[in-house]
């Protein structure tokens, strides 16, 4: 990930005596004069332009304030002894700073009309352009009163116990289901009434076949038909060709000012081939079957560019029950050779009324 830093921005505390917006790196309320405490959370402003002051800008990059241990003064990252009372400041506390401030709506951006004339002042303004009456009262947050009920429809519900309960139930009927059909089984007496096999050979031949792969990820005798641009990954360092994708933050410095710092990551895009190859694909099968207990591979006859592929067997074993004829299947040659017409075996039926498992 690269991170660039594009600017500081000050931002904005309010005093907590009058209740004021103040710029963030004012030591003191504009309207009252008190300082600015030291647990000061600092806010978006409602204007976010970048400082173009080289000294401003250069006092927000210093980061996080310390208050003197010994008279509480603020003081900026590089101080070694307080401006107010000399005091060494290596024991002082640093304001909490890395805080990201997310794009919050901004302040009411409405004009504040003065009470005692009536003239309408820009937003933020202290006195009254007209008279000269105070506008703190204006400027001050309107206080949340406690015991308030929230309006309706607002917020999740909390999450209670019992809501599971559904859940909980149909998670067992589904179990019991599985077991009931599946794995909840009787047992049968059969007598083996047939038998039926089969054994089948695929054949192969020499094809061309189409796939897509990244053109580095191409076999060295692919024909390839087309290729264009497609998103391959994401990664943190640039590289040639790739697209810079950068997310903004305005990271509290702890002095009265953000840092605006861009996050940017790169979107690499290759090329994705459409291409032909030779494969060796199925394109034909022989197959030999019975109804004896003497199963055999068929012979096939190959032809240039072929061969055999791949190999499967199936056997059905037939029983006749006190329930009616069960059907049997497998895939294991050696097993099947035991099923002699007449032989009598022990059933393992499902409630599905199929056979699970032989024995004698």
């Amino acid at each position: 990930m690269t991170k660039k830093t594009i600017g500081y921005v000050e931002l904005e505390w309010s005093c907590p005596n009058c209740g004021l917006k103040n710029p963030g790196m004012k030591k003191f309320c504009q309207n009252c004069g008190a300082p600015q405490p030291e647990n000061v959370q600092f806010e978006l402003g409602q204007k976010q332009d970048l400082i173009k002051n080289t000294e401003v800008a250069g006092a927000a990059a210093k980061g996080p304030d310390i208050h003197c241990p010994f008279c509480g003064t603020r003081n900026p990252a590089d101080a070694k002894n307080c401006s107010q009372c000399g005091g060494n400041l290596e024991g002082g506390t640093r304001r909490i700073t890395g805080q990201v401030l997310s794009a919050a709506p901004l302040p009411n951006n409405e004009a504040i009309i003065c009470p005692a004339c009536g003239t309408s002042n820009p937003a933020g303004s202290v006195t009254c352009s007209s008279c000269g009456n105070s506008l703190a009262k204006q400027n001050a947050p309107v206080p949340i009163q406690s015991g308030q009920n929230n309006p309706p429809g607002k917020g999740a519900p909390p999450f209670r116990p019992w809501m599971l309960l559904p859940l909980a139930a149909l998670l067992l009927l589904c179990c019991f289901a599985i077991w009931f059909l599946f794995l909840r089984t009787s047992s049968l007496s059969g007598t083996v009434q047939k038998t039926e096999w089969q054994r089948s050979i695929a054949i192969e031949s020499l094809q061309q076949v189409v796939h897509e792969a990244w053109q580095d990820q191409l076999p060295a005798d692919a024909k390839v038909m087309s290729c264009q641009l497609e998103y391959r990954r994401t990664q943190d360092d640039p590289v040639t060709g790739a697209k810079e994708v950068c997310t903004t933050a305005l990271v509290d410095q702890g002095n009265g000012a953000g840092k605006v710092e861009e996050t940017c990551k790169y979107e690499v895009y290759d090329n994705y081939c459409k291409y032909q190859v030779l494969e060796w694909q199925k394109f034909d099968e022989v197959s030999a079957q019975g109804t004896d207990l003497n199963p055999y591979w068929p012979n096939p006859t190959l032809g240039t560019d072929q061969r055999e592929g791949e190999r499967s067997q199936n056997y059905l074993v037939y029983f006749e029950t006190q329930e009616g004829v069960k059907k049997y299947t497998l895939t294991d040659g050696t097993e099947f050779l035991q099923y002699s017409p007449g032989s009598t075996w022990n059933l393992s039926v499902n409630s599905l009324g199929a056979v699970v498992t032989v024995s004698r």
